[in-house]
């Protein structure tokens, strides 16, 4: 390795490991001098921005580079980095990729491949349970609808309450004992429904659907 192509390992190295954002500018900064460095040195520092731009939320980034890389692992049958199956690591950040951008259906078929290679992994298991959710499956849509035209039919009673109830206000008696009624079923049809959730994700991985996402992504994800 020459003295400039040292300086530019040192130095992107020397950030530090969690110094996420400086070593995504450094990289993006010296991209000639970083493809002329030595193989093993330069899939290192690929590998190291892929994952630096994955905790920095540089989601559309990490998609548009990770499959030119992962091609690269299969070809150069890479097995390990940073002690960590890196085709699956990839793979797996790929997905949480598409499931942060709201690409739900790519994010499970992802997922499925990884769960087949690996049974064990709560992490894959647990995302892909839910995203199966996220995708809707016919009990989650029944229950959605519901909820939407019971808060409908709830909006509709007040609005004609507003409007008409000086004309007929003795009328509106059991209407509005039905609003409640409908409200309270609304409610907690959805209320149900987040607990069934949570319940097969948690008797799949252990785990609940908050901590499966504050390790993979570190912070809650709305």
């Amino acid at each position: 390795m020459g003295h400039l192509s040292t300086q530019i390992y040192n130095g992107y190295f020397r950030l530090g490991p969690t110094a996420y954002r400086e070593k995504v500018r450094f990289f993006e900064e010296n991209p000639d001098a970083i493809s002329r460095l030595d193989f093993d040195d330069r899939i290192e520092m690929e590998f190291d921005y892929l994952y630096c731009l994955f905790e920095v939320g540089r989601y559309e980034r990490y998609l548009s580079k990770v499959d030119a890389i992962v091609e690269c692992v299969i070809a150069e049958n890479i097995m390990e980095f940073n002690h960590e199956n890196i085709f699956n690591e990839l793979l797996f950040r790929k997905s949480a990729c598409y499931f942060q951008l709201k690409e739900y259906n790519k994010c499970e078929n992802l997922l499925k491949q990884l769960v087949r290679m690996d049974r064990t992994n709560k992490l894959y298991i647990g995302l892909y349970t839910i995203c199966k959710y996220k995708t809707e499956s016919s009990l989650v849509t029944i229950m959605k609808a519901f909820a939407v035209v019971s808060f409908i039919i709830v909006l509709g009673i007040t609005i004609a309450r507003i409007f008409l109830a000086p004309l007929i206000e003795q009328y509106f008696e059991p209407f509005i004992i039905l609003r409640l009624v409908i409200l309270s079923i609304g409610i907690s049809s959805l209320v149900s429904l987040e607990l069934f959730i949570q319940y097969m994700i948690y008797k799949e991985t252990g785990m609940f659907s908050h901590t499966i996402l504050n390790k993979i992504f570190g912070t809650p994800i709305d």
